[in-house]
């Protein structure tokens, strides 16, 4: 079975490095690490068995709060993912259901941002955050 991780951020923005920070840690699984979604990320997940996206969020949460989404089973909240740069994870999740290219299993890792300025150093909250999903995702 094939799994991959995908991280999403910005690795100078502070929280929003959570998704590199997990991709750059994990060793069980594929990985890849990108600034911000594009319509490419559904063609780096066709044939995969088991892919999960991790990528800040902001939701209004607490800063460091984990949020796992079953993007087969639902559409991911548009506004929790929002994307400066290009398409956020939610538009391409819904924009592959349409097109039926979706991998057998996809989850979102959401982690609550803080600071995100650039420059700025990942929250203690996140690095917390980031500590709890690397080591979920060595154990599964």
């Amino acid at each position: 079975m094939t799994k991959r991780l995908i991280g999403i951020g910005n690795p100078d923005r502070g929280d929003d490095a959570a998704g590199w920070l997990v991709a750059d840690r994990v060793t069980t699984w594929s990985v890849e690490k990108r600034m911000a979604g594009s319509l490419d990320l559904i063609q780096s997940w066709e044939g995969e068995d088991e892919v999960v996206i991790v990528d800040a969020m902001k939701s209004g949460a607490e800063a460091g709060t984990i949020m796992h989404f079953d993007a087969l089973a639902d559409a991911l909240p548009q506004a929790t993912f929002p994307s400066t740069h290009s398409f956020g994870p939610a538009e391409i999740v819904e924009l592959a259901r349409t097109m039926n290219r979706m991998p057998g299993s996809l989850m979102v890792i959401g982690i609550e941002v803080g600071r995100t300025d650039l420059g700025d150093p990942p929250t203690p909250a996140v690095a917390v955050a980031v500590e709890r999903t690397i080591k979920e995702l060595e154990n599964a």
